[in-house]
């Protein structure tokens, strides 16, 4: 009964009142000396020990609140009204253990525990938004309208971005042309023999990573269109410019090796990487291998310097992997690398395979950035079917993967003759699946390079650069990091997933099992193996799988 009597007493209205009001009003400090004067000996000794256990408990807390800000600031990639938008408040917009108990000091712990709800407020209605793919703003439905937006946006983050670029800007083009899956290559080759830059004007090319017409012959894209972008150097203000492609009987290979070439040395030829053939040694643990990297490598060996080459670029396809159970997902997947350059005859390509498996490859003059496209997407275009949103749900951020390439070429100052490769790319075999209830996995018809409108799924993860390093460089990548730090609100140098280590699973990955489930997890591989007989299988690691012990 005294358990309920206290209770009873405690939910006197007279009494809830004198609790709420010591919780908005706390004693102030003389109050609380005044308190511990009238305490006994012995009831002081023991508030000070468990005020000093409090104490501690306070150090090792913060200390602990310390430790994981530093992981969730590792692994957050944006900041600002976007990364607020995609995971809620930061650990750095909360108060800490230490903040929190001054500030609970201050104002009284109903008035501190409110501000910090404050400040998630609406967290709740961006999740239900996100889980339906539902968009941040509404669309602007009329052509004209959505134009003049769209370029408003853009020349404002252009006037946001002017105090970062380099005294020397280059002014970069995008050129891009059409062709079909069967001979993309060829068609590639054709345009920079017939009418586009010469080498020493070109960034780079790169295969433009959508799937057009998605919902058709999923298992290929032999007779599909397919996009390629040409990076490059122009006068005037920076664009996108298209240039129809015809469809070509050449077909772009999949296994390495010198292709495309022609009587003429002055035509550019392709030579091909293939993902799958261990082209570098890589021990279990160590970092994995760039495609990037290994194109340098036979730059570096068959003597081609940045302004003789018109890129390195990912050979990736959009479509579904053949047999095994993948049903008609459509995936990212990289086939391998081409690097498109002057004719130098097949000997240095012989050279190179023959002393592979390569050792280390990066060159010490040749800097190579990774930018992660798809934490921006994330935010920027959750509806991968869709054209890009207009008006931008975050409009400080740069709308397409393309516009985040011009950026960092312009704030870098990076010019074409010391360019190896600009791209934007994919990496991983993951589905283009936009996600979401009460949505589906087809969108209207966009625009292509030929001119005619198609449905299209816009699957960038992953903006390249390489380029021949220089102290101004240098400087300029201190002015990329201002620039993503105070205007993007963001470090997209994280959680690329580039150079992860290899990894090679074995039997020690089953050592703290039972035995006789040690055998079922075997059994259960087995028939796994058995089910994916058939099937497309692809490489766990480009260029360096199996590990050399």
């Amino acid at each position: 009964m005294g358990f309920f009597k206290q209770v009873a007493t405690a939910m006197r209205p007279s009494n809830i009142v004198k609790g709420l009001d010591a919780a908005r009003n706390p004693p102030d400090q003389a109050a609380i000396e005044a308190g511990l004067a009238s305490l006994t000996p012995e009831q002081r000794a023991a508030y000070d020990a468990n005020m000093a256990r409090v104490a501690e408990a306070q150090v090792a807390s913060q200390a602990s609140w310390e430790e994981a800000r530093a992981i969730h600031d590792e692994a957050r990639i944006l900041g600002g009204p976007a990364g607020r938008y995609l995971h809620g408040a930061g650990m750095g917009d909360l108060a800490s253990p230490d903040e929190l108990q001054a500030r609970i000091a201050e104002v009284g712990p109903l008035a501190a525990i409110n501000e910090q709800r404050a400040l998630r407020k609406g967290e709740f209605r961006d999740g239900v938004r996100q889980a339906l793919n539902r968009e941040r703003v509404a669309r602007i439905d009329d052509p004209g309208e959505r134009a003049a937006a769209a370029v408003e946006e853009l020349r404002a983050r252009d006037e946001a971005r002017s105090p970062y670029r380099a005294a020397d800007a280059p002014v970069v083009v995008v050129t891009r042309l059409s062709a079909r899956g069967d001979g993309q290559l060829a068609a590639v080759l054709e345009h920079l023999s017939a009418s586009g830059p010469a080498a020493d004007r070109v960034f780079g090319i790169h295969r433009v990573p959508d799937r057009i017409s998605q919902t058709r012959t999923p298992h290929s894209e032999r007779g599909r269109v397919v996009e390629w972008a040409v990076v490059h150097e122009g006068e005037g203000t920076s664009r996108v410019a298209a240039v129809p492609g015809a469809a070509d009987p050449g077909a772009a290979g999949q296994s390495s090796g010198p292709a495309g070439e022609s009587a003429d040395a002055g035509r550019p030829v392709a030579t091909s990487f293939a993902a799958h053939e261990q082209w570098v040694a890589r021990r279990a643990g160590e970092p994995s291998v760039l495609d990037e990297e290994v194109g340098l490598a036979y730059c570096a060996e068959a003597g081609i310097g940045p302004e003789r080459c018109f890129g390195l670029a990912r050979f990736s396809e959009f479509r579904a992997l053949r047999g095994g159970e993948e049903h008609d997902a459509i995936r990212t997947l990289v086939r391998g690398l081409v690097v498109v350059h002057p004719d130098v005859g097949p000997e240095r390509f012989a050279r190179m395979q023959a002393a592979a498996p390569l050792a280390p490859l990066r060159a010490d003059d040749v800097h190579l950035e990774v930018l992660n496209w798809s934490a921006v997407a994330d935010a920027q275009h959750p509806r991968i079917h869709h054209p890009p949103p207009v008006p931008s749900p975050f409009p400080y951020l740069p709308g397409t993967p393309e516009e985040l390439l011009r950026a960092y070429l312009e704030v870098v100052g990076v010019r074409a003759t010391d360019c190896y490769a600009a791209q934007a790319t994919v990496d991983r075999p993951r589905e283009l699946r936009q996600g979401g209830l009460l949505t589906t996995n087809t969108g209207p018809e966009q625009p292509c390079a030929d001119g005619r409108g198609r449905m299209r799924t816009h699957g960038a993860e992953q903006v390249v650069i390489a380029y021949r390093d220089a102290p101004a460089y240098a400087a300029g990548r201190e002015r990329w990091l201002a620039y993503q730090r105070d205007v993007l609100l963001a470090d997209l140098r994280k959680g690329t997933g580039a150079r992860r280590p290899v990894v090679v699973p074995d039997d020690e990955d089953l050592a703290g099992l039972p035995k006789l489930l040690r055998a079922a997890v075997r059994v259960g591989e087995a028939i796994d193996a058995l089910e994916d007989w058939g099937g497309e299988a692809l490489p766990p690691y480009r260029y360096c799988w199996p590990p050399v012990a």
